[in-house]
């Protein structure tokens, strides 16, 4: 059973990652889909995520469509670098929490890449769901400081 304290602090953190998750929500809704973003989900596997977005899949949703909401937050915290670059100066001390906050909520999980890479499998659970695999979590772990270079890259041209 979690504890108080521990409920308290993966609170805190999961309201941290909200705007990742509205990043696919937002292009999820653009395409017409059912969402529903959820803090702290129940889940019965390991890791369990601080906030998951679930948009309702049929038949009929394209694959280019699955994968763009899928990737969606890194797309967003690019857009959102590189617009941020054009009005804050390099030298401005705000570009080191941008740069944090950005290339946090940009950087992809293990669990956005499994849907990308097998929106198949999620169209036919009818949900954003795919299972990871060792290769999948080791691209997402490569892919993280790749997103804090082009996210600084954009930040600071």
């Amino acid at each position: 059973m979690v504890g108080t304290r521990e409920r308290a602090v993966r609170s805190a953190i999961a309201a941290l990652v909200l705007p990742h998750e509205l990043g696919h929500a937002l292009l999820a809704r653009l395409f017409r889909l059912e969402t529903e973003v959820t803090l702290l989900p129940s889940w019965d596997g390991d890791p369990a995520p601080l906030a998951k977005v679930n948009a309702t899949l049929d038949a009929d949703t394209p694959t280019p469509v699955i994968r763009t909401v899928a990737v969606a937050p890194l797309a967003l915290a690019l857009a959102a670098a590189w617009a941020v670059g054009a009005v804050l100066p390099p030298e401005s001390p705000l570009v080191v929490p941008v740069l944090l906050a950005l290339s946090f909520w940009g950087s992809l999980s293990s669990g956005d890449l499994a849907i990308a890479a097998r929106p198949r499998f999620a169209r036919r659970q009818g949900e954003f769901l795919a299972p990871r695999s060792p290769t999948v979590d080791a691209v997402a772990l490569s892919l993280t400081p790749l997103t804090v270079v082009a996210v600084g890259t954009l930040l600071l041209r």
